[in-house]
C-alpha cells in the first residue's frame, strides 16, 4: 500500500516573476530586456520538471507500474506449480511448447480443453488421462469411462463389482467390452441412437439420471439408475455414473405397499379403491363396456364383536377379505375394505347379471365359513347384505353417481331383512 501525497495546489495569480520565470533578472531594468515569449518557455519547462504536479503525476505512474509488475510475477508464481508437473522427461516428450499451452490455459479462466490443448498434444492427453483413471480408481460410485464407441476404457471398483454380478471377475476383465452389451431394451436402443447422434450430427452425448436394467453375467439383471456426462479430451470420452436401485425399489415397493393397502384385511383400501374406480370407469366409459361396482356389509357385526370381543371381530373380518380376495374373476377387478365391516368390489366388464352371479358366490362362501379355529363354537356363523348397480347403456354420469347407486342398494337389502342381494333400480 502506498500513501498518495497531498494535492498541490499553485497559485499563480500571487507569485512573483521569478518564481514563474526563474530564468528572469532580478532587477526590472533586466526583465524589460528578454522578450515575454522566452520567459513563458522557461516556465513551462521548469514546471514539468521540478513542479508539485509534476512530482505527483510522476509517482503515479511509477506506482501503477509496480502494481502491474507485482501482478504478474504473482501470476507466474501460480502457474509454474502446475508447469512443473508437465517438465517433460524424455527425449520424445514435447518441449516448452506443451508447457507455454498449459500457461495459456491456467490464464484463462471458463476457455475450453479443446481450444487451450489442440488435438495433437498427445503429451498434455496422456497426463489427463493418467490422472483421470487414478481419480476414478479412488471414487467410491459406480463409474466408467467410455470412448466414443461405448467400449468401457476405464472404471472403478464399485462399477466393476456392480457389473459382475457377485462373480469374482476383475475390472481389468471388463475393460475393452462394449457397454452397450450390459443394457437391456429399450435402453440399449435408446443409447445406441444417442451413440449415433453424437458421432454422425456431431451432438454431445450427455443426458440426466434414467432408469434402466442391467444383463447381468448368468442371465442376472440389476436395476440401476445411470447418467452419462462428456468428457473433452482429443478424442471425446464419456463418464457414467452407475446406481444400484434394488434397496431403493425393494423400499418403494413396500412403501407403497403400505400406502395401499388395508393392514388387517390385506385387501386394497378406500384410497386405491377410489382411484381405480375412476380409472375403471373412465376406460370402460370410453370404449361402451359395462362395469359394475358391488358394496358388501357384514350382518349384525357391532353384535359380534359385543359378544366375542374385537379379537374375534378382527379375524372374522379377515375370513371374509379372504373370501372376496379369492372370488375376484381376473386382475383388472378389484376388492377394497370400504369401510370398518364394509367390502367393495370394482368389476370392470361385468353387467348386472354377472355381479349378481358373483354377489350369489360370495354370499354362499361366507355364509359356510367356520370360526372354530379362533375359538368359536361351531355353530356360530356370519351373514353379508350386498348392493349391485351396473352401467351397460349410460344410466349414469360418473363413477361417484354408480357407486351411490350400489350403496343405496345395500341399504334397501339391509331393509328386507339382510343376508340378500339388491340390485339398483
Amino acid at each position: 500500500m502506498f500513501t498518495l501525497p497531498r494535492k498541490p495546489y499553485e497559485d499563480h495569480r500571487q507569485s512573483a516573476l521569478t518564481d514563474r520565470c526563474p530564468s528572469a533578472p532580478r532587477t526590472k531594468s533586466a526583465s524589460l530586456l528578454k522578450p515575454a515569449t522566452q520567459c513563458k518557455q522557461g516556465a513551462k519547462e521548469t514546471e514539468r520538471v521540478s513542479s508539485p504536479a509534476g512530482a505527483f503525476h510522476g509517482f503515479m505512474r511509477n506506482a501503477r507500474m509496480k502494481i502491474k509488475q507485482a501482478d504478474a510475477e504473482l501470476a507466474q508464481q501460480m502457474v509454474m506449480p502446475l508447469d512443473s508437473l508437465l517438465i517433460p522427461t524424455s527425449p520424445t516428450s514435447p518441449t516448452s511448447s506443451s508447457l507455454t499451452s498449459l500457461s495459456s490455459l491456467s490464464s484463462t479462466s471458463g476457455a475450453a480443453t479443446s481450444s487451450a490443448f489442440p488435438s495433437g498434444d498427445l503429451f498434455f492427453d496422456d497426463y489427463y488421462r493418467s490422472a483421470l483413471n487414478v481419480l476414478v480408481q479412488q471414487l467410491m460410485e459406480a463409474v466408467l469411462v467410455v470412448d466414443a464407441m461405448g467400449t468401457i476404457q476405464m472404471m472403478s471398483n464399485k462399477a466393476a463389482e456392480l457389473l459382475s454380478g457377485g462373480l469374482e471377475i476383475k475390472s481389468k476383465e471388463i475393460i475393452g467390452q462394449p457397454w452397450q452389451a450390459y443394457l437391456t431394451e429399450p435402453q440399449k436402443t435408446r443409447y445406441q441412437n444417442m451413440l449415433d447422434e453424437q458421432l454422425y450430427q456431431q451432438r454431445q452425448l450427455e443426458h440426466d439420471p434414467i432408469e434402466a436394467t442391467l444383463a447381468l453375467p448368468q442371465g442376472d439383471s440389476l436395476d440401476v439408475e445411470f447418467s452419462i456426462s462428456y468428457l473433452a479430451l482429443s478424442e471425446p470420452v464419456f463418464a457414467i455414473v452407475i446406481r444400484d436401485l434394488t434397496k431403493h425399489k425393494a423400499e418403494y415397493k413396500q412403501l407403497y405397499h403400505w400406502a395401499s393397502t388395508d393392514c388387517l384385511t390385506k385387501l386394497a383400501n378406500r384410497r386405491v379403491f377410489d382411484a381405480s374406480l375412476r380409472t375403471q370407469w373412465q376406460a370402460c366409459t370410453e370404449v361402451n363396456k359395462p362395469i359394475s361396482v358391488v358394496i358388501i356389509d357384514v350382518d349384525y357385526f357391532k353384535l359380534f364383536n359385543d359378544k366375542h370381543g374385537h379379537v374375534q371381530g378382527d379375524h372374522c373380518l379377515q375370513k371374509i377379505a379372504n373370501v372376496i380376495a379369492h372370488s375376484l374373476p381376473c386382475d383388472e377387478c378389484v376388492a377394497a375394505r370400504y369401510g370398518g365391516e364394509e367390502f367393495g368390489l370394482i368389476l370392470p366388464g361385468f353387467d348386472a347379471k354377472q355381479a349378481k352371479a358373483m354377489a350369489e358366490y360370495i354370499q354362499l362362501e361366507i355364509n359356510n365359513l367356520k370360526y372354530t379355529d379362533v375359538g368359536l363354537d361351531n355353530s356360530v356363523s356370519v351373514s353379508v347384505s350386498q348392493g349391485i348397480a351396473a352401467e351397460v347403456d349410460g344410466q349414469f354420469r360418473t363413477g361417484t353417481a354408480l357407486l351411490c347407486a350400489a350403496d343405496t342398494a345395500l341399504y334397501r337389502a339391509k331393509a328386507d331383512g339382510r343376508n340378500r342381494i339388491n340390485l339398483s333400480c
